[in-house]
């Protein structure tokens, strides 16, 4: 009996590590680790900077012209993305500012859109993350991806808008 005992309780330790292992990875991907100690907004450094894209999405067309434009990139999974959203509904400072949905499901995607009132933006609907992270090397949400005159000059990862707009608004006053 105290075998089985001591086997089950080895059993449900190496559950829990996996759990917090899954948890920590979780977090990471979906950008919850740039608030932790930091100003919230951190350089992704597997981004692949310099790139100019093959082709730019419909929705997105002239996203990447100008001086100065920022793509985000939002996940429907992420509840960080969602509150980012809501920030970017209630932000008259976007006139630069364009979304991409990544999402497993382009319905799902249409209405994280709707929902979320991101219509008014250029925005893309990116069925499996497909253009951001073949493009870009991204593979994470929330994401800022800086471009000048259609390069990629810089990606971020970010949770609160604001924040983000406060490290991207010296680059925009030097452009």
């Amino acid at each position: 009996m105290g075998y089985v005992f001591g086997f089950a309780l080895l059993v449900l330790a190496g559950a829990v590590v996996v759990l917090f292992a899954m948890l920590g990875q979780l977090s990471t991907r979906s950008g919850g680790g740039a608030a932790a100690g930091t100003s919230g907004v951190r350089l992704l450094e597997e981004a692949r900077i310099g790139t100019t894209p093959s082709t730019w999405p419909a929705g997105l067309s002239g996203a990447g012209e100008g001086p100065l434009r920022i793509v985000l990139v939002l996940s429907t999974a992420c509840s960080s993305c969602r509150k980012v959203a809501d920030q970017l509904v209630g932000g008259s400072d976007v006139a630069d500012v364009a979304v991409v949905v990544s999402t497993g499901d382009a319905v799902v995607g249409a209405e994280f859109v709707a929902a979320n009132g991101l219509a008014r933006l250029p925005h893309h609907v990116d069925e499996g993350g497909d253009w951001v992270r073949g493009e870009f090397g991204i593979a994470i949400s929330p994401a800022a991806l800086v471009f000048r005159d259609g390069m990629l000059i810089s990606a971020l990862a970010f949770t609160d808008f604001t924040l983000l707009r406060a490290t991207v608004s010296p680059t925009r006053q030097r452009v």
